[in-house]
């Protein structure tokens, strides 16, 4: 069993995982303990996506506090807590370029030039292209979905063009596709192994299979579990080093291989997405520990 530290920032209490995500067998010590800062920085995206809790968001004018993002980021660090990655995050980050950039600048000064940043982004709207070029950031999501260009643009309910994962003056090694299983979509190994094949054929080293967040009737409706795709049936897949089954979550990893290239795989699957010990959100405004709740630390 995974125990959890109890820790306090701002005066209130939270709780950081004692043990990373290695094995429950052997667990690996986390020293020091981390944490991991989602930066929603907008709800707005020119997708339309049914399994999003953000769906039916319209963009509105940001009253983002980036002074006090980085005011959180101290408190982490001065109670002993590593930050261990800030993924920036939707909605699309790149609706509000200006504000992706100015907190670009201010995690490319001296003070926190060491913590890795992170960006999530379907990769596709006009500005994406231009912010993900920014060297300051270690690594990149692109949310795919499917395979088929015309099946995306059905999931996102917008065009796709066909040069839209053509990515210029960008080190493919720090990218990833982020893929969600759903059901009449990538839900099988079949359809998994086809998305193996996308991944390789437009140069990404690595790709993850996430299984939806339950957090409107579309997403438990079309949930597929990733332990429920046979990763050990397809060619040339193999199981790497991790399997972890917490309680609030679990993860897998495999790499495959095809004409001398190697992609990096794994599996997510956030159980009880509220409850998430190493992950907080900061949405501009309050900092909540664990997705979708109203947990407010500060």
């Amino acid at each position: 069993m995974v125990v959890k530290m109890n820790y306090s920032i701002f005066g209130k209490a939270i709780k950081i995982k004692q043990y990373g995500c290695n094995s429950l067998d052997i667990p690996a010590p986390c020293v020091p303990p981390s944490a991991n800062i989602f930066v929603k920085v907008t709800n707005g995206c020119n997708a339309k996506c049914k399994f999003c809790s953000n769906s039916n968001t319209l963009l509105t004018p940001s009253n983002f506090d980036l002074q006090k993002l980085l005011a959180i980021v101290k408190e982490f660090q001065d109670n002993g807590i590593k930050i261990n990655k800030i993924s920036i995050t939707g909605g699309e980050p790149s609706l509000v370029s200006e504000l992706v950039e100015n907190i670009l600048l201010e995690f490319s000064k001296a003070e926190n030039k060491h913590i890795h940043l992170h960006l999530n982004t379907n990769g596709i709207h006009q500005q994406s292209k231009r912010i993900i070029q920014n060297p300051r950031w270690n690594s990149i999501s692109i949310s795919v979905h499917h395979y088929n260009l015309d099946t995306l643009s059905e999931i996102y309910q917008l065009p796709i063009s066909d040069k839209a994962f053509d990515y210029k003056g960008v080190d493919k090694n720090i990218m990833n596709i982020s893929c969600n299983l759903i059901k009449g979509y990538i839900d099988s190994s079949e359809e998994v192994h086809k998305m193996l094949n996308f991944a390789i054929e437009h140069d990404f080293p690595r790709i993850g299979f996430v299984s939806l967040m339950k957090v409107n009737q579309y997403s438990i409706e079309n949930y597929v579990d990733f332990d429920d795709i046979s990763f050990e049936s397809i060619p040339n897949v193999y199981f790497t080093k991790s399997m972890n089954r917490g309680l609030d979550c679990k993860c897998s990893n495999y790499l495959y291989t095809k004409e001398l290239k190697i992609l990096e795989i794994y599996g997510r699957n956030y159980i009880n997405y509220k409850n998430s010990e190493s992950s907080f959100i900061y949405n501009g405004q309050n900092l909540i520990q664990g997705f979708h709740d109203n947990n407010v630390i500060y």
